[in-house]
């Protein structure tokens, strides 16, 4: 029966399997066979190839129920017993699509037998990658390449955002319209945390191109986020937010309000990281997740000038072990919690009314109290710790000193409505 002839044929004449030459009329011919699994459950014998209308027993008059496609391709023979999404071949017409569109496949370079491989296709699923991938970032953390909070926030993206969207997909599939897709789909968060977000699903994708598992990385949308500014506040607020404090728990703050460090890594801190003699601290290492690094945030481990109000309230404290903590919670014995401190900063922000986190009161007021000071750059860099200058500059509102400039060489002299004598140069 020609294609011509086929379409003159009303609707209750026409099979309801359209005839694979038909189909295929004026094209090469397809490439692969559709076979039955199974034999008649009613009386035991094979099922018959009936051409036009797929398999059935001469019999019984029953249909198989399951199928497959039997296909040579670059001298192999693959049989392939389910779609791409690892469904089983249910029907002759299912099949026979899919063969229609492997054929496509062949046709244009573009066929894998992996994708059609049930086994293949589970070690493949977006799941069972992520899986991987997130056991590989466990191993980096034990060797301490990164952070046991990064692990806690990769977990809580894979669980939250990644799964929901993606199981089930195989990762060699996954499109640049697919990660357009779960952009739009990201419920409402700022800024930074959809580009976090996006960044961790970048990195899985980089780490597939990198081994070779999927062909090219998916076009990410690029996240603005808005610079944010630092903010400080002056020594005398630094001042007011620590006599607020109860004495017992004073030698930390101090030491994290006028020291410069950060919370974690005031935490830390051990008595053989102390030289007092010599009025030097060095900061090697950081609290992660209430998890102990042994490494600072920047990597950067050097010798820091102990500030001399925060050396005399070090040399108050009682000296313990060189493996021991130096500041303690009274309370427990141990080192402070990240939550203890929090609490208490808490408190004394409310008696002084003085509205700054515990990381800005410190590490950044101090780095800006020292640039409005006059102290050197270099000099406020190595004093945090920063292995990149730009980073000081940003704590330092370097920008807003250099303005300052315009009001040291041009001073307004006798203002007045009427008359501005302006000095520029040190001339009138």
């Amino acid at each position: 029966m020609s294609k011509e002839i086929f379409n003159t044929l009303t609707p209750e004449k026409k099979p309801d399997i359209i005839p694979l030459e038909i189909l295929m009329e004026g094209e090469e011919p397809m490439k692969g066979e559709v076979r039955c699994k199974g034999k008649c459950p009613s009386c035991g014998n094979n099922f018959k190839h009936i051409h036009k209308l797929g398999y059935i027993c001469p019999n019984c008059k029953t249909t198989p129920k399951r199928f497959y496609i039997d296909l040579w391709w670059q001298g192999e023979r693959i049989r392939i017993y389910s779609d791409k999404l690892g469904e089983p071949l249910d029907t002759y017409q299912r099949t026979f699509n899919l063969l229609s569109h492997i054929q496509y496949e062949i046709k244009h370079h573009i066929f894998d037998p992996t994708k059609y491989k049930a086994s293949e296709i589970r070690k493949f699923l977006f799941e069972n990658r992520i899986t991987q991938f997130l056991s590989e970032k466990k191993i980096e953390e034990e060797k301490r390449n990164i952070s046991p909070s990064y692990i806690n926030s990769l977990k809580n993206y894979i669980n939250n955002y990644f799964l929901p969207f993606f199981k089930g997909m195989d990762v060699r599939d996954i499109s640049s319209d697919d990660i357009k897709n779960f952009y739009y789909n990201l419920p409402e968060r700022k800024e930074k945390t959809i580009k976090n977000i996006l960044d961790a699903l970048k990195h899985f994708f980089r780490n597939l191109y990198q081994y070779e598992i999927i062909d090219k990385i998916p076009i990410f949308p690029k996240i603005r986020v808005p610079e944010s500014i630092p903010r400080w506040t002056s020594i005398e607020n630094q001042l007011k937010l620590l006599n607020a404090i109860a004495e017992c728990h004073k030698p930390i703050f101090t030491f994290i309000l006028f020291q410069g460090v950060r919370p974690s890594e005031a935490r830390a801190l051990k008595w053989k990281d102390l030289d007092l003699p010599n009025r030097i601290v060095i900061i090697r290492r950081t609290f992660s997740s209430s998890k102990i690094v042994e490494r600072t945030k920047g990597r950067n481990i050097k010798p820091r000038l102990i500030h001399p109000f925060v050396y005399e309230k070090l040399k108050e404290l009682q000296r313990g072990l060189p493996e021991a903590f130096v500041f303690i919670n009274p309370k427990t014995q141990k080192h402070y919690s990240k939550t203890r401190l929090e609490d208490i900063f808490r408190k004394a922000r409310n008696i002084t009314g003085i509205d700054i986190n515990l990381y800005a009161a410190g590490r950044h007021s101090v780095a800006t109290n020292a640039a409005l000071a006059g102290a050197d750059m270099r000099a406020i860099r190595d004093y945090l710790g920063h292995a990149d200058s730009r980073t000081t500059e940003i704590y330092t509102h370097l920008d807003v000193l250099i303005q300052k400039q315009i009001f040291e060489k041009c001073k307004v002299i006798n203002p007045s409505m009427d008359r501005l004598q302006t000095v520029s140069g040190g001339k009138s």
